[in-house]
This record gives C-alpha cells, sequence and structure tokens, in this order.
C-alpha cells in the first residue's frame, strides 16, 4: 500500500499521466485490503465465538479490549477508507485529482492500520 500511495503522489505533484497500470495497482491494493479484512474478521468470529459470551471482561482487559475490539473495528474502519479512496479517485476526471484522493484516502486508511497493527506480537515472532 506504501509504493501505491509513494506512486499515486509522485504523479499528483508532478506533470506524470495517471496511467491503466497505475488503476490496475490502486484496485489489486483495494482488493488486497478487502481479502485481508475478510481472513481478520473469519478469524476473529469463527475461531472466538466464546468471546461474545463475556463481553464486560472483554472490555475490561486491555489487551482483550484491543485484540477484539480495538483492532477489527480500526482495520475495518481503515478498510473502508481505502475503498472510499477508491472510488472517490475513479469519479475524478483529472489525473491529478485522482491521485490526490488516492494518497490521502490510502494515506489515512493506512495510517489508521498501522496504529492498531499488533506490532509487539508481530515483532516477538522475528
Amino acid at each position: 500500500m506504501l509504493v501505491v500511495i509513494v506512486q499515486n503522489f509522485l504523479v499528483w505533484k508532478s506533470d506524470k499521466q495517471f496511467t491503466a497500470s497505475l488503476l490496475r495497482q490502486n484496485k489489486i491494493t483495494l482488493i488486497l485490503t478487502h481479502i485481508q479484512v475478510t481472513v481478520g474478521l473469519v478469524m476473529l468470529i469463527g475461531f472466538n465465538l466464546d468471546m461474545f459470551q463475556d463481553m464486560g471482561s472483554v472490555m475490561g482487559d486491555a489487551v482483550l479490549r484491543f485484540k477484539y475490539i480495538e483492532h477489527p473495528t480500526t482495520m475495518l474502519i481503515g478498510a473502508a477508507l481505502v475503498t472510499v479512496g477508491n472510488a472517490k479517485s475513479k469519479r475524478s476526471h483529472q489525473d491529478n485529482d485522482k491521485s490526490k484522493h488516492i494518497v490521502i484516502w490510502f494515506g489515512i486508511g493506512l495510517l489508521l492500520i498501522a496504529t492498531r497493527f499488533p506490532w509487539a506480537e508481530f515483532l516477538q515472532g522475528a
């Protein structure tokens, strides 16, 4: 996603054209984001049905709240922002506007995704 944002930024700030290749990359990024969210929701709901029994204890524990509430909610919002950015880009007529919408909306979505990514667990496995 970061590569797509940088490429769109370069088109936005220069006189380059918004090419079919860039459009395809934007679409692939959107599809991969949606696949990731879908897999995450299946893992959340499919493997953790017992968490819905006692939401009070989930909300009371910071680790569980992050894992079951904050992380999935923020990922859904991030994916929604990526979707909005792609839709706004497709509706724009000028190349600069197409790239501008991708940079802004994908950038905000990526920022949200990065802030609620479980970095400690990810880096522990490395």
